[in-house]
């Protein structure tokens, strides 16, 4: 386990003898240099949360769909994807194979998630309550998106609707729309910069179809993605959705997160633990 000290903040990456080694502890060679950002106002810079620690992007405000992601936007993409592995290493990651375990408040269940590299996901809950073992899948096939209850009793699968079901086909936990064919479905904008747990980040709002959103938080000094959400909802009520990389390990080329934190409105209310990641 080898561990980074960033300012203001740690990231720890789990480092086996390949090729990763030289090339992460050098990260901060490797970059393609600063994207050519454009001048960030006031306004910008209070809904971006610049100053502050990790604000969310905006919803609140209906929005049109820009025509074409900004050049700004795809640097940094670009950026992500040579540190974290390579651009041909991710067009080449076809699915990935994820088991571990998630905790929910109070809730902590262990999971099993198979995403794609065309946005489909395969998500399974196992938990014991009151003694008896509980079974969940939910799965978005890149049209619908539906839950099942497989246990203690199975029951018809429904469709899993509402912000929940939009959230949970469109938030990836490992696999980014940052490559073809997934990449087709957004458009990038950059939107200024921002802190996420003390460290200065770059925002990047992505517009998929309809009004689908979500936002990308790229570590200023690394390029690594440390944040991102969209709309979800907890007890009936819609809020932004976050999650917060904290640790990383490479898998089959590739660096993924194998921690993150779960934020509801910037407060965590949880974590997800990977034990094992499969690739391809």
């Amino acid at each position: 386990m080898k561990t980074i000290n960033l300012p203001e903040h740690s990231i720890t990456l789990s480092t086996p003898r390949t090729r990763f080694r030289a090339s992460l502890l050098l990260i901060p060679l490797l970059l393609l240099g600063p994207p050519h950002l454009p001048a960030q106002s006031a306004a910008e810079g209070a809904r971006s949360g610049a100053g502050a620690d990790a604000s969310t992007a905006e919803t609140g405000t209906p929005e049109t769909r820009p025509e074409k992601s900004d050049a700004a936007s795809l640097r940094l993409i670009g950026n992500f994807l040579t540190v974290t592995g390579g651009r041909t290493a991710h067009r080449e990651l076809r699915n990935v194979v994820a088991e571990g375990q998630i905790k929910e408040a109070t809730l902590q269940r262990r999971f099993k998630l198979i995403e794609t590299y065309d946005g489909k996901r395969h998500l399974t809950y196992e938990w014991t309550h009151l003694g008896r073992p509980r079974r969940v899948i939910y799965v978005h096939d890149g049209l619908q998106t539906w839950s099942q209850v497989l246990a203690p009793k199975k029951e018809d699968a429904k469709a899993y609707e509402g912000s929940d079901g939009t959230h949970f086909a469109n938030q990836r936990w490992l696999l980014q729309p940052f490559t073809l064919p997934s990449l087709a479905d957004y458009i990038f904008q950059y939107q200024g910069g921002a802190k996420v747990s003390g460290r200065a980040a770059y925002l990047v709002k992505a517009y998929g179809q309809g009004a689908r959103r979500s936002w990308f938080y790229f570590d200023k000094e690394t390029f690594l993605l440390i944040r991102w959400g969209g709309e979800g909802q907890i007890a009936g009520v819609k809020e932004d959705m976050d999650y917060r990389a904290t640790q990383f390990k490479p898998v089959g080329g590739v660096l993924l997160p194998s921690q993150i934190d779960l934020l509801a409105e910037n407060a965590r209310f949880g974590h997800i633990r990977f034990e094992r990641i499969e690739v391809n």
